[in-house]
């Protein structure tokens, strides 16, 4: 369960810290299905896996950068 919380942690971290314009654009994913995403239209439980999975990705992809 603790993997669950993690991805969860993760995707709120990339929702709050960028625009969904540009979550949008790097990861595929449709701006509006970011943007419900990031205002709580939809709940990150209530979405799609692969959805979560790939915000999942982006957000890991920048904290590589980072390092």
């Amino acid at each position: 369960m603790s993997e669950i919380k993690t991805i969860i942690g993760e995707v709120e971290k990339l929702l709050a810290n960028n625009t969904p314009y540009s979550i949008s654009k790097k990861s595929g994913i449709p701006r509006q299905t970011v943007t419900d995403l990031k205002v709580g239209n939809t709940k990150i439980h209530d979405a799609k896996f692969k959805t979560i999975i790939k915000l999942y990705e982006y957000q890991r992809s920048l904290e590589n950068e980072e390092d």
